[in-house]
């Protein structure tokens, strides 16, 4: 009788024991399920699935304006930007919101965000107009490129060259920014691979004749 009694205690520990072991196997597999998932959406969190102008507008805050038909906010050269309309390039810092007269005002350092679908073989010609003469230069970068903005003969227009290689390979974010400490008035921002006098005559010809809107390819 005795020896039964025991016997039925060894099992009941064996049992609780038993239970509690599988109790803590299954607790632990549980953590470790629920942490796999937190860390997936955590992963997520912070590499959504987003087009680069839905990245760029709504979670860093980079570009001024949100244009769901640029999701990739390509710019192909040559192209001409008409700065009186909602470019889906312009960055939120500097750059006013409404276009005012045919431009849009520049009241600090600001500029572009944009990727470019192929890698470049050519040096960029850039060409800045200006609704008003502007007489001194002004430094512009391009990721970690530095370069001067230069006044030419032909009234508010400023030129600048711009190494191919400054541009980051891949389909990464090009940063372009021009340093300004007072409000200028742009109407227009131009990039190709012409150069020489000629060249500069042929893009500021070109903006008299321009009524496409946005961006022209």
């Amino acid at each position: 009788m005795t020896t039964d009694i025991a016997n039925d205690a060894i099992k009941a520990d064996s049992n609780q024991a038993s239970s509690s072991k599988t109790l803590r196997i299954t607790l632990i597999a549980l953590i470790a399920i629920l942490s796999c998932y937190y860390l997936w959406v955590l992963y997520k969190a912070v590499t959504p699935n987003v087009s680069i102008a839905y990245k760029a507008y709504y979670i860093k805050n980079q570009t001024l304006f949100w244009q769901p038909k640029q999701p990739t906010l390509a710019l192909t050269i040559p192209s001409s930007l008409d700065m009186a309309t909602k470019v889906p390039y312009l960055s939120r810092a500097g750059w006013e919101e409404d276009a005012d007269n045919n431009a849009r005002l520049l009241n600090s350092t600001g500029g572009l965000y944009f990727t470019v679908p192929k890698a470049e073989q050519k040096n960029i010609h850039l060409t800045v107009s200006l609704s008003t003469p502007l007489s001194t230069p002004l430094n512009i970068h391009l990721n970690q490129w530095t370069g001067v903005l230069t006044p030419t003969t032909q009234a508010n227009t400023l030129v600048a060259s711009i190494p191919y290689n400054a541009l980051i390979t891949g389909d990464a974010l090009q940063h372009f920014t021009i340093d300004t400490t007072s409000p200028i008035a742009i109407k227009h921002i131009d990039f190709s691979y012409q150069e020489g006098a000629l060249a500069h005559q042929t893009i500021t010809a070109s903006h008299s004749q321009d009524t496409s809107p946005v961006v022209n390819h």
